[in-house]
């Protein structure tokens, strides 16, 4: 498959929130690669013929922001060097793309094939980017940022609800006291305490029953709390409850469910932050990263530039492959 086939749609999940059953639907058994995170769905296609099938399994593609040849190349390259989050460079993102890569293959079809020699390269030049231009910036994960808001020091357990990407993410960076896990399906909980064992063995790690009782005594008890769920009005007033009941000690919430919009339940609970207010402090630091974000930014379009004049980063390419390059912004 040649580079200008490459069909790239882009849907933001404020704008555009897609169930899995929707996000399943806009594959088409194999039609597509559909990569879900929890701010996009990306999906990946080939040639017009394939942007067209996907438009009329899913109606919202229609509006969604669309990229073709090296401008498609150059934005997933972006996305993957996560240039494309809200927390600029965060690393989580290049991991959730290669498991999206190997749950798409798992089930070999025509375009996992067309897609294989391009994938390949987009996570070769992935991991160039970063460690030129993106090396140093400093720690850019969800986990990184929610373990200097908690710190070490702890009145109790921490309590970590929910076992998904997210929460994988985030679970190894917490330090302080015994690790409480909870996930409304236990066997997602168990995974996750296996993945934390594995990265820390010595860590002190317990994860509850699947019930919401048990969720709500690890509330009562806990030192601080790390949300890796939306928000979910049936059950959030009695979590609030419970954590407002407690006696003796000060704790945080970090609640990576509420975005922009937030929920009017959480507004008035003591010790929260929301992903919202998370990004907000980030902002403070990015003058400091600019520079460094500018020259990634700038990488990845050459990088795509490159690629559209042939896979071989060697390839010998003439005077007249000069003038693409002038399509790049400074």
């Amino acid at each position: 498959m040649k580079l200008a086939e490459l069909q790239v749609l882009h849907l933001d999940a404020a704008a555009f929130p897609l169930t899995v059953a929707e996000q399943a639907a806009a594959g088409g058994h194999g039609q597509a690669w559909v990569i879900g995170t929890c701010q996009r769905t990306v999906v990946v296609a080939a040639g017009r013929e394939g942007r067209g099938a996907l438009v009329e399994r899913m109606p919202q593609a229609a509006q969604a922001q669309g990229y073709t040849g090296a401008e498609a190349y150059a934005f997933l390259l972006r996305f993957a060097c996560g240039l494309e989050s809200r927390l600029v460079g965060e690393t989580e993102i290049f991991g959730q793309i290669k498991e999206s890569w190997r749950e798409f293959c798992a089930s070999p079809g025509i375009l996992s094939r067309q897609l294989d020699s391009w994938v390949q390269l987009l996570f070769q030049d992935t991991k160039e980017v970063r460690a030129r231009q993106l090396s140093g910036l400093g720690s850019a994960s969800y986990g990184s940022q929610v373990r200097r808001l908690l710190g070490t020091a702890s009145a109790g357990p921490t309590l970590l609800v929910g076992a998904g990407q997210l929460a994988q993410a985030v679970a190894p960076w917490i330090q302080a006291g015994e690790l409480l896990l909870w996930n409304r399906t236990r066997d997602r909980a168990l995974e996750l305490a296996k993945l934390v064992a594995e990265r820390n063995p010595q860590r002190a790690c317990r994860v509850l029953e699947a019930s919401a009782a048990a969720e709500l005594a690890a509330w009562s008890t806990a030192g601080d709390v790390v949300m890796c769920v939306p928000p979910d009005h049936a059950r959030d007033a009695a979590r609030i409850a419970a954590w407002q009941a407690r006696a003796g000690h000060q704790g945080r919430i970090v609640h990576l469910g509420l975005g922009d919009s937030g929920d009017a339940g959480w507004a008035e609970v003591s010790g929260l932050t929301s992903l919202a207010s998370l990004f907000d402090m980030l902002k403070a630091q990015s003058d400091l990263r600019s520079v460094q974000v500018t020259r990634a930014r700038r990488a990845c379009a050459e990088k795509a530039v490159l690629r559209s004049l042939g896979p071989s980063p060697t390839q010998a390419h003439g005077w007249e492959d000069l003038a693409a390059f002038a399509t790049i912004s400074p």
